[in-house]
């Protein structure tokens, strides 16, 4: 009987030690993925499009977010709308054959 109750125990520890690691917190502020990376030729500029309708890009040496509107796995437009150095704007977007083309660059899908 005593052989019985310290497997017992040995058992109701191992359960509760696995119980509290099960419990962690995984909750990520940040659980968004890249559905589409386009960058220059170079790489000096990209945009990152992200599921959750939020966008990331950089133009040389600046990183600006914000959100945009658009299917950006196929040629169409794609509004983008963002905050930059204070003001609000909205820059328009093509996806042509492919490629996209902001303010006179063409960008590549990575």
């Amino acid at each position: 009987m005593r052989k019985f109750a310290k497997i017992s125990a040995v058992l109701a520890a191992m359960v509760l030690a696995l119980a509290f690691v099960g419990c962690k917190d995984d909750d990520d502020d940040n659980d968004q993925s890249v559905v589409t990376t386009w960058c220059t030729e170079s790489n000096s500029s990209k945009f990152y499009f992200y599921d959750d309708g939020s966008v990331k890009f950089e133009l040389d040496v600046e990183t600006y977010s914000g959100s945009y509107s658009g299917d950006t796995t196929k040629d169409g437009t794609i509004k983008v709308f963002a905050t930059v150095e204070g003001s609000s704007h909205t820059f328009t977007l093509e996806i042509t054959d492919g490629k996209l083309y902001f303010e006179g660059y063409e960008y590549i899908k990575k």
